[in-house]
């Protein structure tokens, strides 16, 4: 006996019947003349054999008693406490040469010495002795601003380490042409999120130099020497979209036109609160976005898929909300210390410390930050869009609230948006 999944979806995009199952993530185009027929074998009357194999193994239908929860929820346990990988985030400074309007991070003169860089280096590859990858993400302030412990512990992985090294950076993008970029592709930097938002009206207003200045072209210039001298390094543009953004953000991919778009995917986010800083500023952009918010955002992901961009969806990132679900990831601050993840780095935050090789936790301060599960909440375990989410932002969540996804508002229409990126990823 079989019946439908709980998280299927069945709806018409463009005028073209589309199935969907969130925890498979199967997305069928569905003949006209089927639409009957499949709609009764999702009832659990089987009019047409091969239809119904085909729904079998989409996942659209599933037998009686196979729990999809209980499926989802140890797919989720499995990569929270998944240790194959070695993954670190390192913030080589606090400091930073932009004052944006929107940042949540406090500003602090920290910046990590050679000295500490080589006792994290060392910490690193010695505990990723059985590891064959380490996975290294450089965070700010901004991390450019101490490009030489970028340089020192990448290189010395590298040197030292069996495992293979894979690196990433976010940076705003202003220093780019400061230094000596071309080390990207022999430091393993394989991609550089840089934000933009928007035009260079916007863009300015919102993340300034500090002090004030001026930073789009800088960006701008940035951004083509790294394709000019880099041969792996890829970019991910991310888009923070306010209301006085918004309308004018079509213009931005008139500067992004020259660069190569198989090394370039762009994304959008809403500007968020993480902080009480400018409270008036984020209840702004908080009324702008109401509740059709995703919708609004999807128009902006459609002008860059018609342009011929390759955008990304971060919700579809695997079986955790983010990697600092897992419990072996760290984010190791400029003094050793370690925070359980980016937007979680104030002071008091620390659950530890890197210090003579040898990392000491907080155990209390560990556990109460992995002791959140979204999949003992009512709320998300009746939500259908679970098995994206695994109950959304664990750092929301324990500061009070829910830290749903914007997706979940509009699920719809996020589904829209999906199958319109997964048929264009055919064409990349």
């Amino acid at each position: 006996m079989y019946k439908e999944s709980y998280y299927n979806y069945f709806l018409e995009i463009d005028k073209v019947p589309v199935l969907v199952n969130l925890r498979t993530g199967a997305i069928a185009e569905v003949k006209h003349e089927n639409v009957q027929k499949i709609k009764e074998i999702l009832k659990g009357n089987i009019v047409d054999d091969e239809l119904f194999e085909q729904l079998k193994y989409g996942g659209y239908i599933i037998e009686k008693d196979y729990n999809e929860y209980e499926e989802i929820k140890m797919r989720n346990y499995r990569a929270r406490f998944d240790n194959s990988r070695a993954t670190f985030t390192i913030i080589p400074t606090f400091q930073c040469n932009f004052d944006c309007v929107y940042c949540y991070e406090t500003k602090r003169n920290k910046i990590m010495t050679i000295e500490k860089a080589e006792e994290i280096a060392d910490y690193i590859i010695n505990t990723s002795k059985n590891k064959k990858i380490i996975s290294i993400g450089w965070f700010g302030g901004e991390p450019l601003m101490n490009f030489k412990v970028i340089e020192y512990i990448n290189k010395k992985i590298i040197d030292e380490s069996e495992a293979e090294l894979f690196s990433s950076m976010s940076s705003n993008g202003y220093l780019l042409n400061y230094i000596d970029i071309s080390k990207f592709d022999e430091l393993k930097i394989k991609n550089v999120q840089i934000t933009l938002d928007g035009i260079e009206e916007t863009h300015d207003k919102y993340r300034p130099l500090v002090g004030g200045g001026k930073t789009f072209k800088k960006i701008i210039e940035g951004i083509e020497t790294l394709f000019e001298n880099t041969k792996e390094t890829n970019v991910s543009i991310r888009v923070n979209v306010g209301p006085e953004n918004y309308e004018k953000i079509e213009k931005l991919f008139d500067y992004l036109e020259k660069f190569p778009k198989e090394r370039m995917k762009i994304y959008f986010r809403w500007i968020f609160q993480a902080s009480e800083r400018n409270e008036e500023f984020h209840i702004h952009v908080r009324d702008f976005r109401k509740e059709n918010s995703f919708t609004k955002l999807s128009k902006l992901y459609e002008i860059a898929i018609n342009r011929g961009f390759k955008v990304m969806l971060p919700i579809l990132n695997g079986d955790m909300y983010c990697e600092f679900d897992n419990v072996y990831n760290m984010v190791i601050g400029p003094e050793g210390e370690i925070y359980p993840c980016t937007v979680a780095v104030e002071e008091g935050m620390e659950m530890g410390k890197i210090e003579n090789g040898k990392i000491k936790l907080e155990t209390k301060k560990q556990l109460k930050w992995h002791s959140y599960n979204g999949y003992e909440d009512k709320n998300c375990k009746e939500c259908k869009i679970l098995p994206l989410c695994h109950g959304g932002c664990r750092n929301a969540a324990l500061r009070g609230s829910k830290g749903c996804p914007e997706e979940k508002r509009e699920t719809e229409s996020f589904i829209k948006l999906w199958y319109r990126v997964k048929n264009l990823k055919k064409r990349w």
